[in-house]
């Protein structure tokens, strides 16, 4: 990742922490994939401004796998990506109920004096040699006690165009899980300082897909995301983790070494 993405990733995170400050973890709200088949989303960007609501929404028209893949390995990540805003954007607005609000359910929300739910979705894109991913963050204020906070980040094999899981990067039988956890645990609290709670990373760090599933390569470094309160109190904010990718080459297969 160039120095100014870096920067410019930073800085994301800084300004939706702000705008999120003290969010409390909800589920993703992207429960239910398919729900928003039918979402138009527009070349630059989707935007809608509601009575009750605002909805912005950044995502890739192209990719270098067009050049480094082919175009259905390109049309393919779109599809995928696109999918996931889709019915982020979906589920949003079938949380929020919007179209069935009682007088109620209005007053109460605070909608009749002005108040509005949030929903924000920006990305970022970090490459390797091997590797082509994108970094989508994701901002919800539901008018709950607190906003909410969380990644979801897509991985594609540069030469091949595949969307990447975790286990497809480690060789066969590798116990890349426990190696994560244990890098993580002892890694974090230096990350995080004085606001690191063992029970937080413990907790947050445990050998499942899950606690790693929001992952990308950093030119020679292996990243790791963290939203707020996977690891950490809020006040910590989210935690970003990152591994030499020589120190996990005798797990990871040889293209991704």
């Amino acid at each position: 990742m160039r120095k100014d993405t870096i920067i410019g990733f930073a800085a994301l995170l800084i300004i939706i922490i702000g705008i999120a400050l003290y969010a409390a973890m909800r589920p993703a709200p992207a429960k239910a994939p398919g729900i928003g088949a039918g979402i138009v989303l527009p070349a630059g960007g989707y935007r809608e401004h509601a009575q009750y609501y605002d909805i912005s929404a950044d995502y890739a028209t192209s990719t270098p796998l067009l050049l480094s893949a082919g175009a259905e390995e390109d049309a393919a990540a779109r599809a995928l990506m696109e999918g996931f805003v889709r019915d982020t954007i979906a589920q949003f607005k079938n949380d929020g109920n919007f179209d069935h609000l009682t007088s109620e359910d209005i007053h109460m929300m605070g909608f009749d004096q002005g108040r509005k739910e949030k929903l924000q979705i920006v990305y970022l894109i970090a490459s390797s040699p091997s590797t082509v991913s994108y970094i989508f963050t994701i901002y919800e204020d539901t008018l709950g006690a607190h906003g909410n906070l969380f990644f979801h980040t897509f991985t594609f094999d540069a030469k091949t165009g595949a969307a990447l899981a975790l286990a497809d990067l480690f060789s066969p039988g590798a116990r890349y899980l426990d190696t994560l956890s244990s890098i993580s645990r002892a890694k974090l609290p230096g990350i995080i300082g004085p606001d690191a709670d063992t029970s937080f990373i413990t907790g947050g760090t445990t050998p499942e897909d899950k606690n790693f599933e929001n992952f990308f390569f950093d030119n020679k470094e292996f990243v790791v995301l963290f939203p707020p309160y996977q690891v950490g109190p809020y006040s910590a904010g989210p935690q970003t983790l990152r591994i030499p990718v020589s120190d996990l080459a005798d797990i990871l297969k040889p293209s991704y070494r």
